[in-house]
């Protein structure tokens, strides 16, 4: 005898549909946030990277010039995440594009600031009055040198191995707050080393502030 047709299949009950959509429901709860801790130790990651990637940069700019480094800005300022400012670059701007081909070395994944709508973004480099930020601050000689006039030679970058060269530029006081990571910045220390640091220290926007933060991460 024929099989009528349709005879012998059945569709999801509404309690199997339930079921299903529960269990779905519990792997997504544990499974969420596990992606969300990966995704955050790669953006982490990746800062680290760009920090050992800026030091590099910096030792091959030296090699250049007789072992003497940029500045950051006129007057030199005592730790600065400004890349290029009144028609020129400054900083860690002065590595690109010849010692550091693509500029995304100068940002931190976790930056929020890497809006391409913010007003200091890449879209500034090259203008006449545009000024650019990144998310790294550049010590510069202020600290290094009793002249802060004088140029910051190599040899006296390595003569204080335990100083901050350069930093996670944490502004907890801007709008959006410039906060990279949940509790910890990123450091480079003379040594080339980068450090995590579970001290906060906000860089500004006084200066009080800034001696302050750089009191705290120097060793």
């Amino acid at each position: 005898m024929r099989e009528r047709a349709g005879e012998g299949r059945r569709g999801f009950t509404l309690l199997e549909l339930l079921v299903s959509i529960a269990v779905i429901v519990i792997l997504a709860s544990v499974l969420l946030p596990v992606v969300v801790l990966a995704r955050r130790h790669a953006r982490d990651a990746t800062c680290k990277s760009n920090l050992t990637q800026l030091w590099k940069s910096t030792n091959i700019y030296a090699a250049n010039y007789d072992k003497f480094l940029f500045v950051n800005h006129f007057p030199p300022l005592r730790i600065s995440n400004i890349v290029y400012k009144e028609g020129r670059p400054t900083g860690w701007g002065c590595l690109y594009p010849t010692y550091m081909p693509h500029y995304a070395v100068l940002f931190c994944p976790g930056d929020p600031a890497r809006d391409p709508n913010w007003q200091y973004g890449w879209q500034n480099w090259g203008t006449a009055e545009g000024e650019v930020q990144c998310s790294y601050g550049y010590r510069g000689r202020q600290g290094f040198t009793t002249n802060p006039d004088s140029p910051l030679a190599l040899g006296t970058v390595d003569g204080n191995p335990k100083k901050v060269f350069g930093a996670e530029y944490y502004e907890a006081f801007t709008s959006p707050a410039r906060i990279h990571h949940t509790s910890h910045i990123n450091i480079l220390r003379c040594n080339g080393q980068v450090e995590q640091s579970d001290l906060l220290v906000s860089f500004g926007p006084s200066e009080a502030e800034i001696n302050a933060a750089l009191g705290a991460l120097d060793r």
